[in-house]
């Protein structure tokens, strides 16, 4: 299996001609981001440079940053990550509202409305059930270990 990348273009690039490349997904918000398991040279030479080529496996970008710049696919990962090996119940039912968060707004670009919609009601599900006095303590906690 080759290594993925996400090339980052602006919102308004025109995705084109790239049927011989092996894409994972495409997805528009701030960016758009050109999922793929191939060689980033391939989209490169049909779409020119990139604003920004990111190595899967390689880049460690916190939560907050990657949330805020609409980058929710490689958010969720960072959660994921996270969440795997979280013991605290509490807490793992907060970072697991967050990843269906990200999933909600990862659908909700992509125009599925109703799988985001029941994704962001279980994430708020999840979230009714955390005491509140928690969840600033939470944020302040999964921005620090992000």
């Amino acid at each position: 299996m080759g290594k993925r990348y996400i090339l980052l273009y602006p919102p308004t690039i025109e995705v084109r001609n790239l049927h011989k490349i092996n894409i994972v997904d495409i997805r528009r918000c701030k960016y758009t981001e050109i999922d793929i398991m191939d060689d980033p040279q391939k989209v490169i030479k049909i779409l020119g440079n990139p604003i920004k080529i990111i190595n899967v496996n390689e880049e460690k970008e916190s939560f907050p940053n990657l949330f805020f710049n609409c980058r929710f696919w490689e958010a969720h990962e960072v959660l994921e990550k996270i969440w795997i090996t979280e013991m605290n119940e509490k807490r793992k039912k907060y970072l697991q509202a967050l990843i269906l968060l990200c999933a909600s707004l990862i659908h909700y670009l992509k125009g599925h409305e109703k799988v985001s919609d029941d994704l962001l009601n279980k994430a708020l599900s999840l979230i009714s059930e955390l005491p509140e006095d928690l969840l600033p303590l939470f944020y302040i906690s999964l921005t620090l270990h992000s």
